[in-house]
């Protein structure tokens, strides 16, 4: 490990890792982040990575082989990485510079990548099943309402 400060904050909700890079990244930063980064996804067991390039204007090549090697790292941990935030220029970045994520998802937002681990808002982190319950119970309320509401026909 460097013993240069985490100048990019990893911030953990419940068992997802988010990374928000902004600015540039030099290798100076990126060293320790992979470090920091990475014993934290073994020690907490993280489910998911999310990088958030929203911050990035620009994307080097330096920093195009930093996410992308984080992002394998992470999944040869078991964790599944999105990275959020593309523009078009950074994405267009990656496709030339041909680098793959590593089946690692990516989205347009922030939130959209969170979404993709079950984080909504006002659920927490509540499992798929909890939203399948309150989807059902939503139709069977509809269900009511509809059965209410249409005049029977009598015999």
């Amino acid at each position: 490990m460097s013993d240069l400060p985490n100048i990019v904050p990893i911030i953990r909700l419940w068992d997802v890792l988010l990374v928000p890079l902004q600015g540039d990244i030099d290798d100076h930063e990126a060293e320790p982040l992979g470090d920091n980064l990475l014993a934290r996804i073994y020690r907490e067991g993280a489910r998911g990575l999310v990088i958030d390039l929203s911050g990035v204007w620009m994307l080097d090549s330096h920093l195009c082989a930093v996410v992308v090697r984080l992002s394998r790292a992470a999944r040869l941990l078991g964790t599944t990485t999105a990275v959020s935030g593309l523009s078009p220029q950074v994405a267009l970045t990656l496709q030339s510079m041909g680098l793959e994520l590593a089946a690692g998802r990516t989205s347009r937002t922030l939130e959209e990548a969170l979404v993709l681990f079950g984080l909504t808002p006002g659920r927490g982190n509540d499992d798929a099943a909890a939203a399948d319950d309150d989807l059902a119970l939503m139709q069977r309320m509809l269900m009511q309402d509809d059965a209410r509401a249409t005049p029977r026909s009598e015999p």
